[in-house]
């Protein structure tokens, strides 16, 4: 039976996550809620919804973006 289980845990060939791929996930997951909670404060912020809001969808966009374009064009 443990021979079955051998190839579900094979060791990556990779190697291990690097400090930047680390820093740059940890940057994205805080603009990604940080903007989501930006953005939900400006509906009761008075006179500065607008910029409130669009700076939050602003993080939120750089924070989904950032994994997505940024880590592969460094090759991370």
């Amino acid at each position: 039976m443990a021979k079955q289980n051998e190839a579900l845990f094979e060791e990556s060939s990779q190697g291990a996550v690097s400090a930047v791929t680390a820093i740059a996930f940890t940057l994205s997951m805080v603009l990604v809620f940080g903007g989501m909670i930006v953005s939900s404060y400006a509906f009761g912020a008075g006179d500065a919804d607008i910029p409130l809001f669009a700076g939050g969808l602003i993080a939120t966009f750089i924070g989904l973006i950032l994994p997505f374009t940024w880590l592969p064009a460094i090759g991370k």
